[in-house]
């Protein structure tokens, strides 16, 4: 305000006017240097970035256990597949021939020596090893037997057609008679084996009469078909016995007292408890039928049926002898028919 302007004021009676500065203006920031734009480098000039790694969990060892996995389960399935198909078909096998060759022509609900019959011609024609035929009432045991002398390992793993599946797969083999019995059924004890197979086949019920006296008083009667004639018989002890045992196959004896001490032995060794018929004297027994068969599942044992025969029907004939193929005053008689038949 210039001094003549103050002075009219003051006149006036206004107060005098402060001098006033005027504020100082802060200073701005600095501004942030501009970025540098560098001009874009053609693709061909770029150096190549690796791409990033994804992180894969487990890495190459849960494929490999994985993929071995698969491999084990095809397998597995594979292999019991196989053996389902052995059984399936070692089993039918035995039914086509029971179809084929086996009749039992019962009068109601009688069955006698005389009600059966067998196609031998038939069964030879398959196999001419074939010696005899086992049927057991109500039960699966309806099977050819066959034999080769001095020889008990071959049907082990051979069936009625001679085939073998080999090591892996459900072995039937055949029944057949032990190799140092006589093929014509005329020993004093004549021993049959079969095995004990898992889907409850060939003698498996058997070997189940080790630990079940009643199962055992429900199947006494046997039948052995065999092309010199028929047997009938009753069971009267079961033992338990080594596989290695040699105090079973006894074909024969050279005394009467000699094949009652087998009977006795066999007698104090049995494991069931025969119910009706009781067991029999061991001086009443004249020929025995054995039917033996694996133990399981400690199969170095044999479970082995012992038999008394109690009827024996001669082919061609309608009169059944006594209860043995070898009664004295039959024996020599039985054995020439026997001969001729075989020659």
């Amino acid at each position: 305000m210039d001094p003549f302007q103050a002075s009219v004021q003051q006149d006036l009676g206004y107060p005098p006017q402060a001098t006033y500065r005027p504020m100082p203006t802060p200073p701005r920031p600095p501004r942030p240097p501009a970025p540098v734009r560098q001009a874009p480098v053609p693709p061909s000039r770029q150096s190549p970035q690796p791409p990033a790694k994804k992180k894969r969990k487990g890495g190459i060892g849960w494929r490999i256990v994985f993929f071995a996995a698969i491999i084990v389960l095809v397998c597995a399935l594979g292999g019991l597949g196989w053996l389902l198909f052995t059984y399936w078909n070692g089993q039918n096998e035995y039914d086509r021939l029971a179809d084929e060759a086996f009749t039992l022509n019962e009068d109601g609900d009688l069955t006698t020596l005389a009600s059966f019959e067998v196609d031998w011609e038939a069964l030879r024609a398959v196999n001419p090893d074939v010696v005899g035929w086992v049927y057991l009432p109500d039960t699966v045991i309806s099977y050819p037997i066959c034999w080769r002398e001095d020889d008990s390992t071959y049907y082990l793993k051979h069936n009625f057609g001679q085939n073998s599946v080999g090591d892996f797969g459900a072995e039937y083999g055949c029944v057949f008679l032990e190799g140092v019995n006589s093929g014509d059924w005329t020993d004093q004890v004549n021993v049959i084996y079969a095995h004990h197979m898992a889907n409850g086949s060939m003698f498996a019920l058997l070997a189940d009469f080790a630990w079940n006296s009643e199962l055992f008083n429900q199947h006494r009667t046997f039948y052995v078909l065999t092309p010199e004639g028929n047997f009938h018989m009753t069971s009267f002890a079961v033992n338990k016995v080594l596989g290695s045992s040699t105090d079973i196959v006894i074909p024969t004896f050279s005394t009467e007292e000699g094949l009652e001490s087998y009977v006795q032995a066999r007698l104090d060794a049995n494991i069931v408890e025969p119910a009706d018929p009781p067991a029999p004297a061991a001086s009443e027994v004249r020929q025995i039928f054995a039917f033996s068969t694996c133990s399981e599942p400690d199969n170095s044992y044999r479970i082995v049926t012992f038999c008394t025969v109690d009827e024996f029907l001669p082919a061609g004939s309608n009169v059944a002898l006594g209860n043995s193929l070898v009664d004295e005053g039959h024996v020599a008689d039985v054995a020439g028919d026997v001969a001729e038949r075989t020659l």
